[in-house]
């Protein structure tokens, strides 16, 4: 498979985003007063990957805009921070204006009929670089999600680019072999506070799943998602799965926080985490997955691929037909994979559940079989995880 070619440059703008973290903190307390927003930064994760980028001669020249999120900029114009000679260039078309925006999905647009078109996320960028005379049209914007609509009103280009594809593509780890199994499966649900990694951790807790794997999931919170479009509670949420009881869900809430052995997360500073899947049968994914209809695959369900090892994805509906269009494939010849189709997080992890139910009744023998199967499956989605041509479309 062709590998992806580099053929551009990047203007070295460092400057700008030191500037754009050390924004003014008036502004950074408004915020935090007027609107509850937490004091996160401004630079998007994806420049750690296009920091290690070799140089080119020739070819397009961005400019980078790593921007994290678009809200709190329609309060910061950020184009002050812009070098002159840097600002000229873009107005005069010699470079190109490059917004990344790719490792969180935001919604961008406001495309309901009760709502003002230009008063979306995405103007809060745009309306900005206008004021600079740097035109919309001009302007190329990278994101995570593969579905921007179609709009005749949105005048930038846009690209989709899988920062966490990239970030598990750079690990220079050889393609992992299960030889041996200890464990059936490895749920890893810390981090953020999400409704669906709670009820995957509750389900392998009632079911007696855990005696086959390795589960980790934090303190129970009662919370509701800012900004969902229905309010619900985690203990709402909870009470819809099949499987709940209430003295069963009372006895697991006080087993948390649960924990494995290990480092975790090292993939943030690029080291293997091999380590930790190297006797592991199957991964389950417990995605970044928000209340809404986008889908959004992170290193979570990546890592599986880069470690060579199957995988349940527990996350947004349709999550499996979205690699299945980036050329990936999957695992529906050797169990229902229907769960995808599920309209609702709890249909989908009871059918999730079922599956790893048969999972855990099968002997290791079997199971090493079954790997053996599935082996051009793995070999194919590493294969194409470390040549993934996301760079072309940048020349």
């Amino acid at each position: 498979m062709e590998k992806s070619q580099i053929k551009f440059t990047f203007i070295d703008n460092k400057d700008f985003h030191t500037k754009l973290e050390n924004v003014s903190q008036a502004v950074l307390h408004h915020l935090t007063m007027t609107c509850n927003m937490e004091i996160i930064p401004k630079t998007d994760a994806t420049i750690s990957v296009f920091r290690t980028l070799p140089k080119q001669e020739g070819g397009k020249c961005y400019y980078p805009f790593f921007l994290r999120e678009p809200f709190s900029l329609e309060n910061i114009d950020f184009c002050e921070f812009i070098e002159p000679q840097h600002l000229k260039m873009m107005q005069e078309k010699k470079v190109v204006p490059l917004v990344v925006m790719t490792s969180e999905l935001w919604v961008l647009f406001n495309l309901e009929p009760n709502r003002i078109f230009r008063n979306s996320p995405y103007f809060h960028v745009i309306k900005k670089l206008e004021k600079h005379g740097i035109k919309e049209q001009d302007v190329v914007w990278l994101t995570c999600d593969r579905y921007i609509p179609k709009d005749p009103r949105i005048k930038a280009r846009f690209l989709h680019f899988d920062y966490f594809l990239e970030q598990q593509k750079v690990l220079q780890n050889e393609f992992n072999t299960l030889e041996k199994i200890e464990h059936r499966f490895i749920s890893m649900a810390q981090g953020i506070h999400r409704h669906h990694r709670y009820a995957m951790s509750y389900n392998l807790y009632k079911e007696n799943l855990l005696q086959h794997g390795l589960s980790s999931c934090p303190e129970y919170e009662n919370f509701s998602y800012v900004n969902a479009k229905r309010f619900e509670l985690t203990n709402d949420y909870m009470s819809k799965l099949s499987t709940f009881d209430s003295q069963v869900f009372e006895r697991w809430k006080n087993t948390l926080p649960t924990k494995i052995d290990g480092k975790e997360n090292m993939h943030q500073r690029r080291w293997d985490e091999g380590h930790l899947f190297e006797k592991v049968f199957l991964m389950i994914s417990n995605e970044t997955h928000h209340p809404d209809d986008t889908v959004f695959i992170t290193e979570k369900t990546y890592r599986c691929i880069n470690y060579c090892r199957p995988f349940l994805i527990n996350g947004d509906r349709g999550s499996l037909g979205y690699l299945k269009e980036m050329g990936f494939q999957t695992f529906g010849s050797f169990w229902d994979e229907s769960y995808d189709d599920e309209k609702t997080d709890q249909a989908r992890i009871s059918k999730i559940t079922a599956i790893l139910k048969k999972i855990s009744g099968t002997s290791n023998a079997e199971l090493l079989a079954q790997y053996k199967e599935m082996k051009p499956v793995l070999e194919h989605n590493y294969n194409l995880l470390k040549n993934y041509k996301q760079w072309n479309q940048l020349n």
